[in-house]
């Protein structure tokens, strides 16, 4: 999986935009932007990683996936299947129950099972 530097770094290069052109426009410094590029310092914080998404025309669930340093496997499903994250944020906005999952996830696995026959 891509590190999210090396990700920002080749959007901002296919959108044509210099370093100090795309920090300017999200609002950071030309050499927190580069920190961040080349991975000398961490993820930055979520509002300037939507800026730097719009910026750079990119997929913020994307970037936050390659910020946060998730299981590869888990970035790779939910990069395959983005409806995923809709799905994980409808259930998070709606502050649904552990029970209330758990019935989502039973009628899941007889709808896959309904599909199979």
């Amino acid at each position: 999986m891509e590190l999210l530097g090396v990700k920002l770094s080749k959007l901002r290069r296919i959108q044509g935009l210099s370093l100090r052109k795309t920090a300017s426009l999200a609002g950071i410094s030309p050499a927190y932007l580069s920190r961040i590029e080349s991975g000398k310092i961490g993820p930055p914080k979520p509002e300037t990683l939507k800026s730097l998404s719009k910026v750079l025309g990119a997929d913020s669930d994307a970037l936050f996936q390659l910020a946060s340093g998730i299981d590869p496997e888990i970035a790779d499903l939910l990069d395959r299947n983005p409806k995923i994250i809709k799905l994980l944020r409808l259930i998070a906005a709606n502050h649904l129950k552990y029970e209330e999952i758990e019935r989502i996830i039973m009628f899941t696995r007889q709808y896959i099972l309904s599909q199979r026959k």
